[in-house]
């Protein structure tokens, strides 16, 4: 089920759809995935990016570029677990050289139980050259001025040393129609780094990934996993992880996890 505030006739500055949590989109926890959010936030992205007038097949059809995603930070308050419904909003920051979008899953209640931020830009498909035209200038929506986390994305380095846990091999499952990676797959591999027991004893509550380079099919990632400091404000345990390719050792993708 899909709404939006206000109603589906004109832009809103808000975006909400309902979510209904299935077996296949929560962890071993009955846990909403971490995977299974950043699908949600994709999905409500392009429902309200069509509705203000730059939807994904407009882009392509008639300018050839398309939505990429830089970063997204995720925080967890609490999380949904099965059997629940949820409702997803979304809301655009004033654009600049980037666009911000950012997030929150509520429960039917209204209490917020994850935060999110997120970094875009449009590219284009034939040159993948970053375009920085104002495609959006909301120039008729009333903005919000509110973020759901205060400080939107942070600025992490990649970080030296990491030691390599796994590899991957890029198969059909992982492509979406852009021919690449989809960004929710991403999330499984970071995942995967992590032994299933530490999953066990620990719960992840903040997630921030960063997409550096696309990956296409029948290509291999190594991932790689290092413990950094504790945060400074929360105290709470940090992993390092990135994906390597491994054909020409570039950068694809790198993340820190929080966690307790």
């Amino acid at each position: 089920m899909t709404s939006m505030q206000g109603g589906n006739t004109k832009p809103a500055n808000t975006y909400t759809m309902e979510r209904s949590l299935t077996d296949t989109g929560v962890d071993f926890a009955r846990r909403l995935r971490l995977s299974t959010m950043f699908e949600y936030f994709q999905d409500i992205a392009g429902f309200h990016a069509a509705n203000l007038g730059a939807s994904v097949e407009r882009l392509y059809k008639e300018l050839n570029v398309a939505w990429i995603v830089l970063k997204v930070r995720v925080e967890i308050d609490k999380y949904p677990t099965l059997p629940a419904d949820v409702l997803v909003d979304t809301w655009p920051q004033t654009p600049r050289a980037l666009y911000e979008r950012d997030y929150t899953i509520r429960s039917r209640e209204g209490d917020i139980l994850v935060r999110a931020a997120s970094t875009w830009v449009i590219m284009n498909l034939g040159t993948r050259e970053i375009k920085r035209d104002k495609f959006l200038d909301y120039a008729n929506l009333e903005m919000r001025k509110d973020r759901a986390i205060e400080k939107g994305v942070g600025r992490q380095r990649r970080v030296e040393g990491a030691e390599p846990v796994c590899e991957k091999h890029i198969k059909f499952s992982d492509i979406d129609y852009n021919g690449h990676v989809n960004n929710a797959r991403y999330v499984d591999y970071i995942m995967d780094a992590i032994p299933f027991r530490e999953h066990r004893e620990k719960e992840i509550r903040a997630l921030e990934v960063y997409y550096v380079a696309e990956m296409s099919p029948d290509n291999e990632l190594v991932i790689a996993r290092k413990t950094m400091e504790p945060d400074a404000q929360s105290g709470r345990e940090r992993l390092y992880i990135e994906g390597v390719r491994k054909s020409d050792d570039a950068v694809v993708f790198y993340a820190v996890v929080e966690r307790e």
